[in-house]
């Protein structure tokens, strides 16, 4: 049986969440709403169907080559998975309903003239 899946990519609407680097108070808080607000506002540009059970694979997407880390930006993927359960993709985002979340490093995006910089693609694949 095959299974559905959606790619979204979603532009980096604040600096990427890391876990080494810790943000504070309100800056943090702002930088997760930013991040959720556009994991939702990608979602419903997508025309996300609702599921039942689901697992999801981020791409992380910078624009140079450093070495990273990539788990250390799971707060940034929290985030927008986050925004996904509130558009309504799945009902939470407990382990009942995300089997599993994968994150991993892809090629470098062009720098924008503005505001801030990456991309991070995901992959949403449905599990009967």
């Amino acid at each position: 049986m095959s299974s559905r899946q959606w790619t979204v990519q979603v532009t980096a609407p604040a600096q990427f969440l890391n876990t080494n680097k810790r943000l504070h108070g309100r800056a943090a808080a702002e930088t997760v709403k930013a991040w959720r607000d556009a994991g939702q506002t990608f979602a419903r540009a997508a025309r996300l169907p609702q599921l039942g059970r689901a697992r999801i694979t981020a791409t992380l997407h910078f624009t140079d080559r450093k070495r990273r880390d990539d788990h250390n930006y799971f707060p940034t993927v929290k985030a927008l998975i986050d925004g996904l359960v509130d558009y309504g993709l799945l009902p939470d985002d407990s382990r009942e309903y995300l089997l599993g979340t994968t994150i991993c490093g892809g090629e470098p995006v062009a720098r924008k003239p503005y505001g801030p910089a990456g991309m991070v693609v995901l992959t949403i694949c449905e599990v009967a």
